[in-house]
């Protein structure tokens, strides 16, 4: 582990920074940090983040917008960059175009390599779903870590980590990713000690809503009609079995 207990807050870039994750979690382990900047192109996650991110005195934090935008020699120095970036092509759930993906979602880990090339910050954090450190885009997570590598970063060190191993009732396996300017040591871990606390999804649902927060009829009804669904209530069928019929 990285001591930070005592030291200077790390400055840091928020790269595809949604509603401020990276951030919080900083926040949620102690490290003293100050946001320098951050980007995301979505207007109502930028809004979010304005609404619960302020600098030392008070004022919104700058939005750098768009990624693909930036001119890295315009940034402020920072320290760490953080960097979510888009799971869409990588994800199982998706069409896993990779750097195909029709939106250029898949390419966008070129502007981490770009930004980082100028402004060499001490630590790159970075998050993605587990399909990325599959086989089938061995050649783009290669790329990433053979260019972080180049860039002075040593070995990327990495791992794929599912909150229901660390005290949250949900099961989400996620691919973090960090590299020190210099490299890390070769026992580094990604890995933290597991917790177990018990807890379920069930322990964290309201059991009395507010009637608000329901679609009324018309709105249900309007999304039947919209994707020709005619219920959306759940039959379940008998169980075909593997060869034959019933």
């Amino acid at each position: 582990m990285i001591e930070v207990k005592g030291h200077a807050p790390i400055r840091v870039f928020e790269g595809f920074a949604g509603y401020g994750g990276a951030s919080f979690g900083l926040q949620r382990a102690d490290i003293p940090h100050e946001v320098v900047g951050y980007s995301e192109f979505d207007k109502f996650a930028a809004a979010l983040y304005d609404a619960n991110h302020k600098d030392a005195n008070g004022n919104p934090i700058k939005n750098w917008g768009d990624i693909t935008q930036v001119n890295p020699e315009d940034l402020p120095d920072f320290d760490l960059f953080t960097g979510g970036f888009p799971c869409q092509p990588f994800s199982t759930v998706g069409m896993q175009a990779g750097e195909k993906d029709k939106y250029g979602r898949g390419t966008l880990l070129y502007d981490i390599i770009r930004i980082c090339a100028h402004k060499k910050p001490k630590y790159i954090l970075l998050e993605n779903v587990k399909g990325l450190a599959t086989k089938r885009f061995e050649n783009t997570f290669n790329t990433l870590k053979n260019a972080l590598k180049d860039l002075g970063y040593g070995d990327l060190k990495y791992a794929i980590l599912n909150t229901k191993d660390y005290g949250i009732p949900q099961n989400r396996e996620r691919l973090w990713m960090f590299a020190k300017l210099g490299g890390l040591p070769d026992d580094f871990s990604m890995e933290p000690p597991k917790v177990a606390n018990g807890l379920k999804l069930k322990d964290f649902v309201d059991t009395d809503p507010p009637k608000n927060l329901y679609l009324s009829q018309k709105q249900i009804q309007r999304l039947k009609d919209f994707y020709g669904i005619p219920s959306f209530v759940v039959r379940i069928y008998p169980k075909i079995p593997r060869y034959g019929f019933i």
